[in-house]
């Protein structure tokens, strides 16, 4: 293995433990990425061919922060890749976000500023690219949360690269060119994706054709942007919005019950149907910061439970 050494300055205020270990058990790159005192060891494709190691640690404060990267490769990179790589792991980890914004938004709001100060400096980060993000999309419609990860984790041991470095083994997610090749019932069958597997293969199939990347939705507007993400099988509006690098309010029935309780004081009759109201109402009161405001009430709901004296877990 080859390694490479790089610092990364983040804009303040920053968590790094935060951002890459959420409370709420959310990985940052990959599901079975290792974080450990305080250091994260993941893995990301820094090319269809190129899987990269990645091992992570802050060596700054939140309103000085620093992140060193090593990163392990099989071959030398060179130095046109080690910049690109070092854009990446910056992207990936939301180092130039500016959230200053969403806490002054943030601290005028009854629910919103008990969040901000329990999650201080934690970052929404992107998915590994738009494949990541649709397998996570597809396994979650229709099913549990433990359900859903029973079908990523399938998926990353079957079809998954495993990469092995400083005593630690990461699998990186599947590319769309290892997926389109298998059939759609050795997919049911293997993961378990029931009629998620023709999707998935659809899907895997198209993003083997150019197709944009999260960065080139991100320079759409987000109206084109999730046009078109739908125009992929199986993914619908909500499954858009999981995948889009545009902030969103992704709700489903399990989220719209807390939000409508943080919101109303009560549990919707039908969580289903209440949904395009809450989705209007966040837009309304937290506007382009909606996303942040999902992600950081999702990641707090203990604290919130206890200080809203609500049940939302």
């Amino acid at each position: 293995m080859q390694s490479y050494t790089f610092e990364l300055e983040c804009l303040p205020p920053y968590s790094f433990e935060l951002t890459v270990h959420k409370p709420a058990g959310w990985s940052w790159l990959t599901r079975n990425e290792v974080y450990e005192n305080g250091t994260i060891w993941s893995g990301i494709r820094l090319t269809l061919d190129t899987a990269v190691g990645l091992k992570l640690r802050s060596v700054g404060t939140v309103d000085k922060p620093r992140v060193r990267c090593e990163a392990f490769t099989r071959r030398e990179l060179s130095t046109e890749e080690k910049s690109e790589l070092q854009r990446v792991v910056r992207k990936k980890l939301s180092a130039d976000e500016d959230i200053r914004e969403f806490y002054s938004t943030a601290r005028k709001d009854p629910v919103l500023r008990e969040v901000v100060n329990d999650l201080y400096g934690m970052r929404d980060t992107p998915m590994a690219d738009v494949f990541a993000a649709a397998i996570l999309a597809i396994t979650l419609q229709m099913a549990p949360w433990k359900r859903s990860m029973q079908m990523m984790n399938s998926l990353l041991e079957v079809y998954g690269e495993k990469i092995a470095f400083d005593n630690k083994a990461i699998t990186v997610w599947p590319t769309p060119q290892r997926l389109a090749t298998v059939e759609a019932e050795e997919l049911r069958k293997r993961c378990m994706l029931g009629y998620r597997a023709q999707n998935l293969k659809a899907i895997a199939q198209t993003l083997t054709k150019p197709f944009p990347s999260l960065e080139d939705l991100e320079r759409m507007t987000p109206q084109e942007a999730k046009k078109k993400l739908m125009e992929l099988r199986g993914i619908g509006e909500y499954s858009a919005d999981i995948i889009s690098p545009h902030p969103g309010f992704a709700l489903d029935v399990w989220s719209a019950k807390i939000f409508h309780k943080l919101l109303f004081r009560e549990e919707p009759k039908d969580a289903r149907t209440v949904i395009p109201k809450l989705r209007g109402l966040a837009e309304e009161r937290w506007g382009k910061w909606r996303g942040y405001a999902f992600v950081y009430v999702l990641n707090d709901l203990k604290n919130l439970s206890e200080t809203q004296n609500l049940k939302l877990i």
